[in-house]
């Protein structure tokens, strides 16, 4: 517990010892002084946490205060200054003066208001000093003809908080206006976005089948290659319990991920043996000339990355780029998967084509050392189930293939 130096008795006018004769017992007036002594009266005012004043208005207009913690005089001349006098000879952290002085400004406004009405007085006091703000409640009442008795209270704390809470609501209601502005301007336009999302899936469609009609007329193989591994990559996507944005991304990306081939020779396509090392080279470099095509079209901008990794392998045995792991596009991986499958059912000049099952089980033997294991697991139960077929190309993971 800390204790509080006793502070030096001040010579407070009268002491306030009539107050309890003089104060009015009509509405609004004070409660009843308690029967203390002049000396209980004065050391009550020494610890009151608030400035208790007595202002006197002479016949010149001037003011006197006199109060717990100060006594001042203020000429008639200062309290007609609209600039408030600067105050010298006191503690400049010390607002007592500045709050006696700005009552004492007060002081015909508090005398005629209570004349008038007969209750008590208040008046709201602010004071802007060193970068500082505070508020001041003063509560006033006539004690004598021309003598008014204040109370003075820093509520300082409270109008922050009070000016706070008005900040919050008025930012609340400002962005409850800005919500509603949004929410009207977003149903207005709300057909104007559908249509043109709408046409540009549709401009994004007719791209696509420009290109799928320029790869068919140069090699209808690599047509029909891509149109069945996009159909098993979806259905895959699909099983995995990707979202539909997701999976249309990957059917684009599987359509066009043999774009590239266009550039290789024909009768390196069709070698029935081993390709020379030149010839293989030329096959790999197609996954680059295909993302150096589709990357000036901005529509294709994230597919034409997928295309670009979808022979890279988990550890790192593809191609272009060497990449590992989960450095590879998912969507990639799913594209991956799809492609060798397709590959492996499909004939090849240097090999007949494989069984649904012999093509399941290679395609496990690369599970989760070539191929992304949840792609490969998604795939297997998709055929192994019977509800994907490469003969019913538009048969997606919930339906059921028929016998």
């Amino acid at each position: 517990m800390s204790w509080v130096k006793p502070q030096r008795r001040l010579d407070v006018s009268g002491k306030l010892d009539t107050l309890r004769d003089r104060i009015s017992r009509g509405p609004g007036s004070v409660p009843t002084v308690l029967p203390l002594s002049e000396a209980e009266q004065e050391g009550l005012l020494r610890i009151a946490g608030d400035h208790v004043l007595r202002l006197r208005q002479e016949p010149d207009g001037s003011v006197s205060v006199a109060g717990n913690r100060l006594r001042l005089h203020m000429p008639a001349s200062a309290i007609r200054n609209v600039e408030k006098p600067q105050s010298g000879g006191h503690d400049p952290a010390d607002p007592t003066r500045a709050i006696y002085e700005e009552i004492a400004r007060h002081a015909d406004e508090l005398l005629a208001g209570f004349l008038q009405t007969g209750e008590v007085q208040t008046l709201d006091l602010r004071l802007d000093r060193e970068g500082q703000t505070s508020y001041y409640e003063v509560r006033a009442v006539i004690c004598a003809s021309r003598d008014i008795l204040a109370v003075v209270r820093d509520v300082t704390a409270l109008r922050e908080a009070e000016n706070a809470i008005a900040a919050a609501r008025e930012e609340m209601a400002r962005l409850s206006g800005v919500l509603e502005h949004e929410t009207a301007l977003r149903l207005e336009e709300e057909d104007i976005l559908k249509r043109s999302f709408h046409r540009l899936e549709t401009l994004l469609e007719e791209t696509v089948d420009a290109i799928a009609l320029i790869v068919q007329k140069k090699d209808t193989v690599v047509a029909r290659h891509q149109e069945r591994v996009s159909h098993l990559a979806c259905a895959i996507a699909r099983e995995m319990g990707l979202d539909a944005g997701r999976v249309d991304v990957i059917g684009l990306a599987a359509l066009l991920h043999d774009l590239g081939m266009m550039f290789i020779p024909a009768d390196t396509l069709a070698k029935p043996g081993t390709l020379s090392e030149s010839q293989l080279q030329t096959v790999r470099a197609h996954a680059e000339a295909e993302f150096q095509i589709l990357k000036t079209i901005d529509l294709f901008l994230p597919v034409a990355e997928i295309v670009r990794q979808h022979h890279e392998r988990l550890d790192g045995s593809g191609y272009p780029a060497g990449m590992r792991g989960d450095e590879i596009l998912l969507e990639a991986r799913i594209i991956a998967v799809a492609d060798v499958v397709e590959a492996m059912m499909s004939e090849r000049p240097h090999r007949p084509a494989l069984s649904v099952e012999a093509a399941m089980t290679e395609l496990a033997s690369g599970k989760g050392i070539l191929y992304d294991p949840n792609a490969v697991d998604a795939c297997i139960r998709l055929f192994r189930e019977g509800r994907f077929r490469f003969d019913h190309p538009k048969a997606d993971s919930s339906a059921v293939a028929s016998s």
